[in-house]
């Protein structure tokens, strides 16, 4: 069954030999339970590499973009009246700690019985972690506050600056607006800030894209 799933998987993926490889083997790790964390900046191929890993190991996707939306939605616009806003210090000190806290615990917490997929940027954790210096699978460990072990193995999904505004740009999504109207500043306080770095040295796997 499962060289059935490798084998289609393997004809529709979009991704280059190397980083379908590096996906395939995390995927496998995901033996009938455990959490597979895909990070990276937005527009990364994130979603595409979480899809490809869960269809490899027969596991839930969790995606951030579809845990809450319409809360993330709301919130942001009557804090920032932008309701795309997910770079301010607003939305990292009032609304991510508490999402991404839940979305980490549901994932954990079925990732104890079934193969789970979190997607999601993970940005703010990804400091927390390299601030405290632990690994980000120890920063998960810590937020869903588990109480039996539970394996974890994290990725981050590394594209370049350009890939990065060439994906936005064609995919049009709405959300991408505010960032492509003034790339230079969101290059430079996100792409730019150094969280490319602190990510190589706190996930398990840095897999080009």
């Amino acid at each position: 069954m499962r060289a059935d799933h490798d084998h289609r998987t393997s004809r529709s993926t979009v991704f280059p030999a190397g980083t379908e490889a590096a996906l395939r083997e995390c995927a496998r790790r995901l033996d009938g339970a455990g959490v597979l964390v895909v990070s990276g900046f937005p527009a990364s191929g994130k979603t595409t590499a979480a899809r490809f890993a869960a269809a490899v190991a027969g596991a839930t996707v969790l995606d951030k973009d579809s845990y809450a939306p319409g809360l993330e939605d709301a919130v942001m616009a009557a804090l920032t009246g932008d309701r795309f806003d997910r770079d301010s210090d607003v939305y990292h000190s009032v609304v991510a700690p508490h999402l991404y806290a839940g979305l980490v615990r549901v994932g954990v917490t079925v990732g104890a019985r079934h193969p789970v997929v979190l997607d999601a940027p993970f940005l703010a954790l990804i400091r927390q972690a390299a601030d405290a210096g632990i690994s980000l699978r120890e920063q998960l460990l810590t937020v869903a506050e588990v109480t039996e072990p539970v394996p974890v193995t994290t990725v981050w999904l590394d594209a370049p600056t350009e890939e990065i505004r060439a994906r936005m740009t064609a995919r049009g999504a709405e959300r991408d607006t505010g960032k492509l109207a003034d790339w230079d500043t969101y290059q430079a306080a996100v792409l730019d800030s150094g969280l490319r770095d602190l990510a190589h040295s706190v996930v398990d796997h840095v897999i080009p894209n």
